[in-house]
């Protein structure tokens, strides 16, 4: 236990003062008894109550001044309180195949209304993070309950190039608590690749400290992406390799991915420059990533759907020590300690002390 104010506990030298200064009042009152009668004529005419009854309303009523006294230093104390630590990450995909239109207005404007009815729908206790992708993957919001943050940031969100799932899921897993230094796998980072960590930079979540990825509380990936994937670390890897490596970095790392498909089946055409362009759409991928991972994959994303991915991602309760202060605790049994005090003295010697 710790103190916001110990320059208080001095105040705690006023109980035995106070102790002091009743036993030289009881013993005042007793020479001035002795003064004015005899011993055996006192016993006469003064009943003395019996010790307990003199003692006990005294005693509750001397505890609760000391709790009264240890409230105002401002304790904290670091019992263990259920606590919400489910931590999701939206990773949403802003290549320029997203500009499609077979989604009324368009891939991306789907996914951003799913994202903010996952944000919507979410307890407020969950923390919700945001990382957008396309050729590289950008950590925009850390996991947080903040919601008009992660709303924000949604609303930001504009179309860039091309597409790299496996960016997406490796940032996507480091930015949840206590995997910020994870390693990816090698043939995702492959030697001389050159390319910067996309967390350099961002502050760190708090974590406690663990020795395996698999003693953290699971965390999920929210994927909303229609599924291409045309850029790789190392081009020598098919696509499946690539995806394969990339989900298996996250179920090591403790991670669920949930997928959200964004087209439509046999893709569309697009204009784009005045030229057409055919846009596929390869749910395909999505499944596969969800399947390896122990997620699930979601199409289409109906409010219904959604809804029942929330409940299964919103809460994980685990019970943690959480620094709190106990002022008002003690406070209160200061209270309840005095009323109890009153009403033994009210009933055993018809006054209140």
């Amino acid at each position: 236990m710790s103190f916001i104010w110990p320059e208080y506990l001095w105040s705690l030298l006023l109980v035995p003062l106070f102790l002091g200064f009743l036993a030289w009042a009881r013993r005042r009152r007793q020479r001035t008894a002795e003064a004015f009668a005899e011993a055996r004529l006192r016993a006469l005419v003064v009943r003395t109550p019996p010790q307990a009854h003199v003692r006990w309303p005294l005693g509750l009523q001397l505890l609760a001044l000391l709790l009264l006294l240890l409230a105002a230093a401002r304790p904290v104390a670091s019992p263990p309180l259920p606590t919400n630590k489910a931590a999701v990450v939206l990773a949403i995909d802003v290549s320029r195949s997203m500009l499609a239109s077979d989604l009324n207005p368009s891939r991306l404007e789907a996914a951003k209304a799913t994202a903010r009815k996952f944000v919507e729908l979410a307890p407020p206790t969950t923390r919700i993070g945001l990382v957008s992708f396309s050729d590289a993957a950008t950590a925009l919001v850390l996991p947080t309950t903040d919601r008009r943050q992660v709303l924000e940031a949604i609303d930001r969100l504009r179309p860039a190039q091309n597409t790299s799932l496996e960016n997406a899921i490796v940032t996507s897993v480091r930015v949840l608590p206590g995997r910020r230094n994870l390693k990816p796998p090698a043939e995702l980072a492959p030697p001389g690749s050159g390319l910067p960590d996309p967390l350099q930079g961002v502050p760190e979540l708090p974590a406690p400290p663990s020795a395996s990825p698999q003693d953290l509380p699971p965390g999920s990936v929210v994927i909303l992406s229609d599924g291409v994937s045309n850029v790789r670390s190392d081009f020598n890897l098919s696509t499946r390799a690539s995806l394969e490596a990339a989900a298996r970095f996250a179920r090591e790392s403790n991670v669920r991915l949930y997928t959200f498909p964004m087209g439509q089946p046999g893709g569309t055409v697009m204009q784009l420059e005045g030229r057409n362009y055919y846009v596929p759409f390869e749910p395909r991928n999505l499944e596969l990533l969800a399947q390896l991972t122990g997620g699930k994959n979601t199409y289409p994303p109906t409010e219904e759907a959604l809804r029942r991915v929330v409940q299964e991602l919103g809460v994980l309760i685990r019970w943690e020590a959480t620094r709190t202060e106990i002022s008002s605790v003690l406070s209160g049994l200061a209270a309840l300690l005095m009323v109890l005090g009153a009403g033994l003295s009210l009933r055993w010697q018809r006054r209140v002390p």
